[in-house]
């Protein structure tokens, strides 16, 4: 048979499709079984890029990851999803060498996984290795679920304070190591398995907290113990927590038995008491306040502001009346401030005719006390003893005799007109408080030599029992002078001279 040019050019072009196709054929099964390579390559490694605080490419398993973490967006936030696994990581990745890989191993040994960081400019990549893994970034992310899980249970079963969890039937479902403890101190767990904490006792809950305080009779100490538990719902579990606030609760106790001790203290003084708080309202007052001020009991327990307490004072004219109220107003409020430093202390001299000491003082935490005192007798006693001492030094004004007073310590403290003429005492450099030793010295400056001088130091010092005694001298001139010292109450001592006329010294000379 033979052959045609067609039919030999027909086989060559039926010869070169068939060799085509199988090549196409065979290009593509390599392909697919490269593609089936890289694939499982692919999932071994779990890749994360980070670019500016966004992700721009991610495994999905680390991208659910972080966006279930709530990951802030920084490099640095990323490091605690890596540094539980690997070791050696630095604080910020952006600090690691820029262009070049950064490899990590794992913490735990039999763990082969490896952890590649690289770094070019602002993109920041990451790279999970697991050969033993079918999917690198799921079995990262499993890991670290089981990890803050590890975590938060050590947390939780570590807590120094009880926590625990009941069930639909209000059962112990779970607890921690100090619940725990504290079930085995009064004797184990309940038989109906409650908790050994009763929230059912309403009368100790906290009104201004969604707490309850529960007291805990402990067969191992004398004293109760208490708790402040606050409780969480999740479904049909409730999860407690505890608080021990035994401390508290006993210093509680302490404090309202002190508030009573003080308030009956308080309520048998003569002098008013007047506490405001760090908020200028009034804390704490006492009936002397009331008897004092004549304001209403229902008044001031109605916690009247400072400006409003001293407004009704005024009003009830306790206070002295100012001039001018806009400038009482400020002084009221420099008057805080200076009972602040405790400078306060003032004299009020009320249209009643009474007399109040008003003292401010400082107290703990901000407070400010002020003492109401009726002065009122005081000032009326010391006014009398006043217009007393006033009339007696103007008699001895008016004395034709010589007076001279001593303190008991010998220094002199008053003399008369008398006295000064008599011993030539200039009056306007005559000087008081002179020692005696110098008083005596001028004395005898003035006179004929005479022991008596000597014996009247001593007497005035002295501290033995006085009685009066009298002396006679001569002065220079030659007039003599009857001398007569005494003692005073209080360790004073008078010393009285009375120049002698002829009468005087007839009548001297014939009684001797």
């Amino acid at each position: 048979m033979t052959l045609g040019v067609f039919d030999i050019s027909l086989i060559v072009v039926v010869s070169i499709a068939t060799a085509t196709a199988a090549m196409f054929i065979l290009f593509l099964a390599v392909s697919v079984r490269h593609k089936q390579r890289d694939l499982t390559r692919s999932k071994k490694t779990a890749l994360l890029r980070v670019s500016r605080g966004r992700i721009s490419e991610a495994d999905p398993a680390l991208r659910n990851l972080l966006d279930s973490q709530d990951w802030d967006g920084t490099p640095t936030g990323l490091r605690p999803f890596l540094a539980f696994r690997f070791s050696k990581l630095p604080q910020n990745l952006t600090a690691l060498d820029a262009g070049r890989t950064h490899s990590f191993v794992a913490q735990d040994a039999t763990d082969v996984a490896t952890l590649d960081v690289i770094r070019q400019g602002a993109v920041l990549t990451v790279r999970i290795n697991d050969r033993r893994s079918e999917n690198a970034g799921e079995a990262h992310a499993a890991l670290y679920r089981k990890d803050q899980t590890k975590t938060l249970a050590r947390a939780v079963d570590s807590a120094p304070y009880p926590v625990w969890m009941t069930d639909a039937d209000g059962r112990v479902a779970w607890s921690n190591r100090a619940y725990q403890q504290l079930e085995s101190a009064v004797g184990g767990a309940r038989a109906d398995g409650r908790p050994i904490l009763d929230l059912n006792d309403r009368s100790q809950n906290l009104a201004d907290r969604e707490q309850h305080r529960c007291r805990l009779k402990r067969p191992d100490q004398d004293q109760d113990q208490w708790f402040d538990v606050s409780e969480d719902q999740n479904g049909g579990h409730c999860i407690f927590h505890a608080t021990d606030v035994t401390a508290v609760v006993q210093a509680e106790a302490a404090q309202r038995t002190f508030v009573q001790t003080l308030t009956k203290t308080f309520a048998q003084l003569s002098i008013g008491l007047a506490i405001f708080d760090r908020n200028r309202q009034l804390a704490l007052f006492n009936p002397a306040l009331i008897d004092l001020t004549e304001l209403s009991a229902e008044f001031l327990s109605g916690r009247p502001s400072f400006l409003s307490f001293f407004d009704k004072l005024r009003d009830e004219k306790i206070l002295p009346e100012p001039r001018n109220y806009t400038s009482w107003r400020d002084q009221i409020l420099d008057l805080i401030a200076k009972a602040e430093d405790g400078r306060y202390q003032e004299t009020w001299t009320l249209t009643s005719g009474n007399t109040y000491r008003v003292t401010g003082r400082p107290h703990p935490n901000g407070a400010v006390a002020f003492l109401f005192e009726d002065i009122s007798a005081e000032v009326t006693l010391t006014r009398r003893f006043r217009e007393q001492l006033d009339l007696s030094q103007a008699v001895m004004e008016t004395l034709d005799d010589a007076i001279a007073v001593f303190s008991p310590q010998g220094m002199l403290s008053y003399t008369n007109p008398a006295y000064r003429k008599l011993w030539k005492v200039n009056e306007e450099a005559s000087a008081l408080d002179m020692s005696v030793s110098d008083v005596s010295r001028h004395w005898q400056d003035l006179s004929e030599p005479n022991p008596i001088w000597g014996d009247f130091r001593d007497f005035v010092v002295g501290f033995e029992e006085r009685t009066d005694w009298n002396a006679t001298i001569l002065m220079r001139d030659g007039r003599p002078v009857d001398c007569q010292f005494k003692p005073l109450q209080g360790g004073a001592t008078l010393a009285h001279f009375r120049v002698m006329t002829q009468t005087h010294l007839m009548s001297f000379q014939s009684a001797n």
